[in-house]
């Protein structure tokens, strides 16, 4: 029995699974909005939520002059940077494309600076045509 289990399947195993997780968080981070299955768009929230999560935690408005701080020997400064670099790599850990990571950081967590949560919102389009599926569009709010 699957009582309690906390984890959408998605009758994949897991490598075909992580991978098909990672493709979709990339692709709908760089277009902002996708259609995909209901199952799936439910199974790719979390994803994407804890990937703007990382942003807003790693954004830095103007790394230069930070860099400047940390070369002048303030240790706050140099623990931002590194805190910054980290959550980065975490990011680019995870996700397939280098230019979605800094779009990640520089474009999308500006825009919910004030947000606590809930960066993506699901919408049901109707069942697909040929096997009706119900599909969905997930977005960015």
């Amino acid at each position: 029995m699957r009582h309690r289990v906390p984890r959408h399947r998605l009758g994949r195993p897991a490598d075909q699974r992580k991978a098909l997780l990672r493709a979709l968080t990339t692709e709908l981070l760089r277009h902002d909005e996708i259609v995909t299955t209901l199952a799936k768009a439910k199974a790719v929230q979390p994803e994407v939520e804890r990937i703007i999560t990382l942003g807003k935690k790693g954004h830095v408005a103007d790394h230069t002059a930070l860099y400047d701080k940390a070369k002048g020997g303030d240790q706050a400064a140099a623990d931002e940077l590194a805190r910054s670099l980290h959550l980065h790599r975490q990011a680019a850990a995870f996700l397939y494309d280098r230019e979605v990571v800094t779009r990640v950081f520089n474009e999308i967590a500006p825009r919910y600076k004030e947000r606590v949560g809930g960066y993506t919102r699901i919408i049901k389009a109707g069942p697909r045509r040929g096997d009706a599926t119900p599909m969905a569009i997930i977005q960015l709010v």
